[in-house]
């Protein structure tokens, strides 16, 4: 059994040729729709090599516009729309019976146009909206709560036709035919945050059911079943992580490889001090070669697919610090991304072809949030956004407002939700790269 010392490693990836220095303050800038400027210094301080970039917000208020998680595309597949929310509050968690708005989004102009309402959603993963592999274009799915009981939709776009799915899902594979699916209740009873109103617990007495866990669902024929439980993730870790007796287990953050064959997702429970702690775990789309890539006791955190072998994922070294680790799936190869340079618990994310790293970064001194892009050849990374924001609770609380920057297919553009300096709305910001 793997444990918290002998998994993390000091090797390093990407110490050198930093173009910012992680120590200095950035300033936000004075307008959004601006080139990074190539600063004229040392060599490994030189981004000339980077790419160039537009920064704009791309919808306004007065409601709120957002997509939710990190690492998900709202682009179709031809990229000639956007999907995301709308609300018309952004200061507290939804109630029981408030919708938000499901809705298509001009990439070019941020005009929202609404197609469908939710009842389960919340502001830091939206409802999970996908596009359908099967039909990448046209339909999208989203979840909701349909004649009582919390599930997922199917939503073809152009025509206005639905297709209501057994579940709601947590994660859809880019290529395949199926989704997974945790369930919300155990969410919302463990985790506010990202649970959805009136989702209820069916095990909400059992620390580790052997009923509860990761699902699938077929696309095609939406046939579910369970493939990975909570108790088997616990019968798998209690012997090296005893401290796991009697706590109550969740999974949370499910995500697919880009081929559709395998998919991670971290198990969590809570600490004596109610703190979380976490692992992740690996296993085949069917169920079968369960493994424990990152052991509890590491604060496991964010994470993403470089391909369909490595991962990235935030934890925290031996001196207490977080670090961005590229690893392989199964091995205890950690590598430091950007030592120095990428710090914090961002969330992650890889661009389509593996070069390119996005992640965000809190940053509570100067009371802003920053979205940084590290290029994994170059070894060299740049700042390409930071912006503040007028109140602690939008940094910190349930109510906060992470960048979760996600890429476009052709990965030449990261959108991002943030607080608007101007109007201090919640809306959809984008960066468009210029010579990649």
């Amino acid at each position: 059994m793997i444990d918290r010392r002998n998994f993390i490693t000091t090797t390093v990836l990407g110490a050198g040729g930093l173009a910012i220095s992680c120590a200095s303050k950035q300033s936000p800038p004075d307008a959004l729709e601006t080139a990074e400027k190539p600063k004229k210094k040392k060599d490994k301080y030189d981004n000339t090599d980077l790419p160039k970039f537009l920064l704009r917000r791309l919808t306004e208020g007065p409601n709120h516009h957002f997509f939710g998680y990190y690492g998900v595309s709202p682009w179709n597949r031809e990229e000639s729309v956007m999907v995301g929310m709308e609300s018309t509050f952004q200061d507290r968690l939804p109630n029981p019976g408030e919708r938000a708005a499901v809705g298509l989004i001009d990439p070019v102009t941020g005009k929202f146009e609404e197609v469908s309402q939710t009842l389960a959603w919340n502001l830091q993963q939206g409802a999970m909206l996908h596009w359908n592999p099967l039909a990448p274009n046209n339909e999208i799915i989203y979840n909701d709560r349909v004649d009582n009981v919390m599930a997922s939709v199917k939503l073809n776009v152009r025509t206005g036709q639905k297709d209501v799915l057994p579940r709601p899902i947590s994660g859809v594979s880019k290529k395949g035919k199926y989704a997974l699916s945790l369930t919300y209740g155990r969410l919302s009873r463990m985790r506010k945050v990202v649970g959805y109103a009136d989702a209820v617990d069916p095990f909400e007495n059992d620390p580790h059911p052997k009923e509860d866990g990761v699902f699938s669902i077929d696309l095609e024929t939406n046939e579910t079943k369970l493939i990975t439980s909570i108790d088997a993730v616990y019968e798998m870790a209690i012997g090296g992580y005893p401290a796991l007796e009697g706590r109550h287990i969740w999974f949370n953050h499910t995500d697919i490889n880009p081929s559709g064959t395998r998919f991670l997702f971290l198990a969590r429970s809570r600490n004596e001090a109610n703190k979380i702690d976490s692992a992740m775990f690996t296993v085949n789309i069917d169920g079968s070669d369960l493994k424990m890539v990152v052991p509890f006791g590491t604060e496991v955190s964010h994470f993403g697919w470089r391909n369909d072998q490595e991962i990235v994922a935030t934890l925290r070294d031996e001196e207490g610090s977080y670090q961005h680790y590229l690893f392989t799936d199964g091995q205890s190869d950690l590598k430091v991304i950007g030592k120095d340079f990428i710090i914090d618990n961002g969330h992650c994310t890889f661009s389509a072809n593996g070069r390119y790293l996005t992640t965000d970064r809190t940053q509570d001194e100067s009371k802003s949030t920053s979205l940084w892009l590290y290029d994994m050849e170059l070894d060299k990374g740049m700042l390409l956004a930071n912006l503040p924001v007028s109140e602690y609770k939008y940094l910190h609380s349930n109510t906060r407002c992470d960048f979760h920057p996600r890429w476009n297919p052709a990965g030449n553009k990261i959108c991002f939700d943030a607080i608007d300096p101007a109007t201090h709305t919640r809306q959809i910001h984008l960066v468009e790269f210029v010579d990649t």
